[in-house]
């Protein structure tokens, strides 16, 4: 039964994938006033299946001086964290639900990082490690925003039981920081600009996945989409109210209009922004927080 609910759960999502690739590059086109897929479908709805069609029929080329089997398994990790973070979201509410999946998210950055050291390519390891810092530097503020909500609203962080959209007005005001922090911190989190640092491809070409092709590139672009669907899914229960395609949508679309608005960080710019800035008062939030609960005991 466990097998059926993640097989239902999991299809849907590798769709949402495909058509959240597809919103992309119209939304894309729009805003840059040029023409976006048209030609496969009506309004190029085929396109995102000869895309994957494209890439399922490429040959796999393994570079001659890297490690097969970690450079093999790295595209594996990044797709199967990716869809357990997205099933975790439907089919458990324990009470610490939110820290599992923010493990889990956590988690990623290993796929990323032995996808940038196996391929034995500097552009590819710079990317990895760019991706390290990145993930390690937001990660702490993302933890402490979400431990601050859950202190905030229910001491819990499962995620039927809290909804900022039923908070009271002044818990509502209170926890503001908390969705700016936690809005920038996934943008972060998905490697989405402004903070594309690790995909880069001025610099480094295409980041850690380089030289990756064919069904390799797939799973790291799949999990990449989905993983936006995760962190909008959580953005949405926690900030709107709950779950709904609708919300998703309107959050996807954001993270779409900041990639055509926003220009890249420098790399020390989005350091200094992760340590010196939303870090110390994610946990200065969560501390004033804490103790008030403790005071009120």
């Amino acid at each position: 039964m466990i097998i059926l609910s993640i097989f239902t759960i999991t299809v849907p999502v590798l769709l949402c994938v495909a058509f959240f690739t597809l919103a992309e590059r119209q939304i894309m086109a729009s805003m840059q006033r040029r023409f976006g897929p048209h030609v496969s479908g009506i309004g190029g709805v085929l396109q995102p299946f000869w895309d994957g069609l494209k890439l399922g029929v490429k040959e796999p080329i393994l570079p001659s001086l890297s490690s097969y089997g970690a450079f093999s398994a790295a595209p594996m990790i990044s797709f199967i964290l990716s869809q357990i973070s997205w099933c975790g979201i439907f089919i458990s509410d324990a009470s610490f639900q939110g820290l599992v999946l923010m493990a889990l998210s956590s988690l990623a950055v290993y796929g990323v990082m032995l996808a940038g050291w196996a391929s034995n390519s500097k552009y590819a390891f710079l990317g990895c490690l760019r991706s390290v810092a990145l993930m390690v530097s937001y990660e702490l503020s993302l933890g402490a925003a979400l431990l601050s909500i859950g202190l905030f609203l229910t001491d819990s962080t499962g995620m039927k039981c809290l909804s900022f959209y039923d908070a009271p007005s002044s818990i509502q005001f209170a926890l503001l920081p908390l969705c700016h922090i936690f809005l920038i911190c996934i943008l972060a989190e998905t490697k989405r600009v402004p903070f594309d640092l690790p995909e880069a491809e001025a610099e480094l070409v295409a980041g850690y996945n380089v030289e990756f092709s064919s069904l390799g590139f797939a799973l790291f672009f799949i999990a990449e989409y989905a993983n936006m669907a995760v962190m909008s899914a959580l953005a949405s229960i926690y900030f709107l109210g709950g779950f709904s395609a609708l919300k998703l949508t309107a959050i996807f679309f954001a993270f779409v209009w900041t990639r055509g608005t926003l220009p890249r960080y420098r790399y020390d710019q989005f350091m200094r922004l992760g340590w010196k800035a939303y870090l110390p008062l994610s946990l200065a939030i969560f501390g004033i927080n804490a103790s008030l609960d403790v005071f009120a005991l």
